[in-house]
């Protein structure tokens, strides 16, 4: 049961990390600000939920009830951890672009050509780095117990 959780996560990740927008505006910031708050009440409700079963499911124990909200909840803020890894490194990229092009004008042109044909496959180098790091950390969440 584990391993399918485990493979449930590292689906959803890696399907969250690969397929969306990579730079955020403002707007976007706060829609990613509402998922965390969302995941952490989600956390909440899936306490009492657990707390629930162990009432009502006699063979249901207070460990299991407490290991499944952590390694649930932990999960679901690793994703939404990994997808703001992937946005912080696009953003830390085009604010060095953009700093360049502001206050390194004569170079930048220069600079301009090799820097867009290396950031798609540094982008997707990040994406794999963070997609099989991920592996790890659910490995450790899910199975090593």
């Amino acid at each position: 049961m584990k391993f399918i959780a485990f493979l449930f996560f590292w689906i959803v990740t890696v399907y969250y990390v690969w397929n969306g927008k990579d730079f955020y505006n403002k707007k976007e910031w706060a829609g990613f600000g509402k998922k965390f708050v969302g995941v952490l009440v989600g956390i909440v409700v899936l306490a009492f939920a657990l707390k629930g079963l162990v009432l009502a499911i006699p063979g249901f124990s207070n460990d299991l009830a407490g290991d499944l909200m952590e390694e649930i909840g932990i999960s679901f803020i690793f994703i939404l951890g990994i997808k703001f890894m992937i946005i912080m490194i696009c953003t830390l990229f085009s604010g060095i672009v953009g700093f360049q092009k502001k206050y390194n004008a004569d170079n930048y042109a220069r600079i301009s050509p090799t820097a867009s044909k290396l950031v798609p496959g540094m982008l997707i180098f990040a994406k794999c780095v963070v997609s099989l790091g991920s592996i790890v950390i659910y490995y450790g969440i899910w199975l090593a117990n």
